[in-house]
This record gives structure tokens, C-alpha cells and sequence, in this order.
């Protein structure tokens, strides 16, 4: 994202994200189907971690997750294919909904998707897994609320803090799972 979409998300100025649009045509595309598969497979995790847990929280947890991953993909759509087609107010009508619905919706409900799978499944997650999942979940909120504030800066910041620690969050889950195999 921060390499391939970046100069084409908010931060940059219209024209400039319009012209990185048009001249990085297939790095755009595939760089957002990329990030679609990333998203298919968040909810593989989640379903993984679900099916580990068990009861109606999990379940809740996943439902949530897939609320999110609908309008992600949707939205990811419109990126793509719709977005770069726009100028003057109608790209930035849309870009600003995107940018909420993405950034506020999307990441909000994955966020609390992710705060359910922990609570779900507390008594079975490592120590260092359930610490971990603290700081993910807040920068996963602080990156909603910058989104939905339009603040580009801090998206680009909220969202660095949460890629990497969600990261390492991943990485010390999949130990967990590998060893309670």
C-alpha cells in the first residue's frame, strides 16, 4: 500500500493522485486486488480463530468482519474502476466517501470483529497475544477516527502503527495455532 497506492490516496493533491492514476494504471488495480485478497483473507483468520473459540461471540465476531469486507471490496471497486475516471467535485465527492467508508466503516468493523475474537477467545490466547491485541484494536480505532475526520496525515500514521503491529500480532498467533495443532 504505502509503495503502489499511496501516491494515488489522500494526502496528495487531486491532480497529482489523478495523474498517478492514469500513468500507473495496472500497479493501481493490482495493487488494490492485492489488498482484496488481503481482506479475503483477514476473514479466513478470524473464521480460523472463530472455529477455535466456538460460541455465539465468535460467530458474531465473523458476521461483523464480513459487514466489513463488503464494504471494502465495494469501495475497493469504486477505487479502481470508478474514481480514476472523476475530476474537480465529483472526484472528490467520492473520494471523501470512500476514504469514510474504507477508513471509518471498513477498518471499524474489522477492528471490532478483531476485540470480539479476543474477548472470545481469552482463555485460550497466549498472555503476549491478548497484551498485543490491545495497542492493535486502539490504533484499529484511531485509524477509524482519523478517517472519518479526514485527516490524512494521521491515516498515514494510524495506519502504519496498526499494519505492523497487526503484523506481529499475526505472527505470534500463528505460533500459537502451529503448536496447538
Amino acid at each position: 500500500m504505502l509503495f503502489v497506492l499511496r501516491p494515488g490516496l489522500p494526502g496528495f493533491a487531486d491532480d497529482e493522485r489523478l495523474a498517478y492514476m492514469a500513468t500507473h494504471r495496472i500497479a493501481w488495480l493490482g495493487g488494490w486486488l492485492i489488498w482484496q485478497v488481503t481482506a479475503i483473507l483477514l476473514i479466513a483468520l478470524y473464521a480460523v480463530l472463530a472455529s477455535r473459540f466456538r460460541g455465539v461471540l465468535s460467530i458474531v465476531a465473523v458476521g461483523v468482519a464480513v459487514a466489513g469486507l463488503s464494504i471494502d471490496v465495494s469501495c475497493e471497486a469504486k477505487y479502481m474502476g470508478v474514481l480514476p475516471n472523476l475530476t474537480g467535485d465529483a472526484f472528490a465527492a467520492l473520494d471523501r466517501e470512500l476514504e469514510v467508508l474504507i477508513g471509518y466503516a471498513a477498518n471499524g468493523l474489522y477492528t471490532v470483529a478483531l476485540a470480539l475474537l479476543v474477548v472470545a477467545g481469552w482463555r485460550v490466547l497466549p498472555k503476549s497475544v491478548l497484551a498485543l491485541a490491545v495497542p492493535v484494536v486502539a490504533s484499529g480505532f484511531a485509524l477509524s477516527l482519523a478517517s472519518l475526520q479526514h485527516n490524512p496525515r494521521l491515516e498515514t500514521i494510524t495506519s502504519a502503527m496498526l499494519f505492523s503491529l497487526f503484523t506481529l500480532w499475526i505472527v505470534l498467533v500463528a505460533l500459537w495455532l502451529r503448536k496447538n495443532e
